[in-house]
């Protein structure tokens, strides 16, 4: 169980800032400022949109009505979007020396998405987006940070450093990384991920590094001799955060709201713990690791709709505004008419999409929603299991989309709290000059969580499972030239027991508009590999990248890239990202329509 907040560590802030403000005024304090200016630009170059947007939808026109009667119509916006993505990033960093033993470091990021992508929004149907407000702290997703619709403005970093001997301290907002892998995260279980920016779409090579979000921690590390450390930390805890609904990137049907509010305000106050052990047994790197936390990667269940104007209608079955659902033509509704689900064959086709079984969501919104169990009933489906395949869930469905018309319903994230333990070491080879031996890096990361919890077709009893996760990592600077300087080269293999790359179970996944998952993808767990490649020129003015994931369900992506830097103070980088997933059960299906080539233009100062 993760650990109540302290009422002292809401006072962080306060407290770094009264430091800097009590130093000797004597002390003589430097101040290094160093930064860029970046614009970024995503142009998309597949012939495919994003199927969980409502003005790109996976489903749209004349839809069959499985009952017989009048066939729905939903409305094909069919938005046109050329640009995933158009940007301007702004980062200042301060590097402050105290004295010899403090120091400071503040980073401030701004970051402007400009107005190039159109969506049906949420809340009142025009071609307005939502890109960075979310429901956590204010309206804004972390504690230090300003947004609106287009903007945002954060302090990715706001600490203070204390180093003597061999205790080390850091106070104040930080990222934790505790690994270090490109695409796969095992051992790098204290911070969630900001995915509204790029999601994770950005140089794999950078390792999350602008997607770990950070909050406000106390960090200890103490060297306990020569070869051994041990590092503890106390952190607020603070959710991940996902591509908001109607954005470029969204993982989430639009006509689901997320309840970020619901969700977050029950876990507002914890604060999630660890310690690593760290040490060396000759030429072997060991870690040990053990972290109780809140899960920063939310589960999903069905959360009330709250919509009373069909109270009256359907009084007969219970309460409507119990339920989940609204419909968008009745008052009490967040979207815009039409811009909602409707008809089995949309049902289908979204949820399996998004890693839900269609047909057990319907069984589980029968068993834990009394109107919906009721109405189920007087249409002659016999609960607890009152669907059993894509057939009879559309029939279902239909009925109850013919009485209402389309619909829109809220989600709750959930964070389960959870204890990881993980194991690590490194070994490098030292063999013959030029071998493919020599000055090789081989890291192997495992972690095990019991009782992991994870989404059960947005039902409040989730699935629970022990969950396993080995990572293997091979790494090689090669000269294969005198001419050229030496090639990085990497190598990553991932097993999951549980789960795909975003957390999805297993069981769910593999479902399409007329087969429901079959449970089969989870038997073997998921596994998927990797492989990097740097190569610079000489001169190292330009650098050639390959970075591939392939995933053994059937999803990849390839991503090369070059960067050319002239001059200390100008780089211009561009890669491409290509994606497919042979269907849903590949992990990198919700993002298989992103074919894009992304320009990177950055000033450093």
């Amino acid at each position: 169980m993760a650990m109540k907040k302290a009422k002292t560590f809401t006072k962080l802030p306060a407290i770094f800032s009264a430091g800097l403000l009590a130093m000797p005024a004597a002390q003589a304090v430097e101040v290094d400022v160093s930064g860029f200016i970046r614009q970024e630009m995503a142009y998309s170059i597949s012939d495919d949109q994003n199927p969980m947007n409502r003005g790109t939808a996976a489903v749209s026109g004349t839809l069959d009505n499985t009952t017989g009667g009048a066939d729905f119509i939903k409305k094909d916006f069919d938005y046109d979007n050329d640009w995933n993505m158009m940007a301007t990033r702004a980062e200042v960093n301060f590097t402050i020396g105290i004295s010899e033993n403090v120091k400071a470091f503040v980073k401030v990021r701004g970051f402007y998405s400009a107005d190039v992508f159109n969506d049906v929004s949420i809340e009142n149907g025009a071609k307005d987006v939502n890109q960075f407000r979310v429901d956590h702290h204010g309206k804004c997703a972390s504690i230090f940070e300003v947004c609106d619709d287009d903007f945002m403005i954060d302090l990715p970093s706001a600490y203070i450093d204390y180093s003597k001997d061999n205790l080390w301290v850091r106070i104040g907002n930080q990222q934790i990384a505790w690994g270090e892998a490109i695409f796969f995260r095992v051992m790098d279980a204290p911070n969630g991920l900001d995915l509204r920016r790029h999601t994770f779409l950005d140089l794999a090579s950078e390792e999350y590094a602008d997607e770990r979000i950070s909050s406000p921690a106390i960090r200890v590390s103490y060297n306990l001799n020569s070869t051994w450390e041990v590092e503890a930390f106390a952190q607020m805890f603070q959710p991940s955060v996902l591509p908001q609904t109607g954005t470029p990137y969204s993982v989430i049907g639009s006509p689901f709201r997320v309840r970020n509010d619901i969700g977050f305000d029950k876990v507002d106050d914890q604060i999630n713990a660890g310690v690593r052990l760290v040490g060396q047994l000759g030429d072997l790197g060991l870690q040990f690791m053990a972290t109780s936390r809140h899960n920063p990667d939310p589960i999903f269940k069905w959360g009330p709709g709250g919509q009373t104007a069909l109270d009256p209608t359907f009084a007969a079955f219970g309460n409507f505004s119990d339920q989940p659902f609204r419909s968008t033509s009745f008052p009490g509704a967040v979207g815009a008419p039409n811009s909602g689900t409707y008809g089995g064959q949309d049902w289908m086709t979204t949820a399996h999409l998004m890693g839900i079984d269609g047909v057990e969501a319907i069984n589980v919104l029968g068993q834990e929603f009394a109107l919906i169990g009721n109405f189920l009933t007087t249409s002659g489906f016999t609960g607890p299991d009152y669907v059993n395949s894509v057939a009879e869930g559309s029939l279902a469905l239909d009925g109850f989309f013919t009485a209402i018309g389309d619909l829109e319903a809220d989600i709750v994230p959930i964070y389960a709290s959870e204890n990881v333990f993980g194991f690590g070491a490194n070994y490098i080879f030292y063999s013959e000059p030029d071998t493919w031996l020599d000055q090789l890096v081989v890291r192997f990361e495992m972690t095990y969580t019991p009782d992991k919890k994870f989404t059960n077709n947005m039902s409040r009893n989730f699935i629970e499972e022990d969950e396993w996760v080995t990572g293997l990592v091979l790494e090689k600077y090669r000269r294969f030239s005198d001419a050229i300087p030496a090639t990085f080269l990497v190598f990553q293999w991932m097993h999951k027991s549980e789960s795909d790359l975003s957390g999805r179970h297993l069981s769910m996944l593999g479902g399409s508009p007329s087969k429901a998952p079959s449970g089969g993808e989870e038997s073997g767990g998921w596994d998927a590999v990797s492989f990097a490649i740097q190569q610079p020129l000489p001169g190292l003015i330009w650098r050639l990248d390959m970075n591939v994931l392939y995933d053994l369900n059937g999803s990849y992506l390839i991503q090369p890239g070059v960067r050319y830097k002239p001059n200390r103070s100008w780089t211009i980088e561009g890669f491409a990202s290509f994606l497919d997933s042979k269907d849903n059960a590949g992990a990198l299906q919700p993002l298989e329509w992103a074919d894009e080539v992304t320009l990177r233009l950055t000033y450093q100062f």
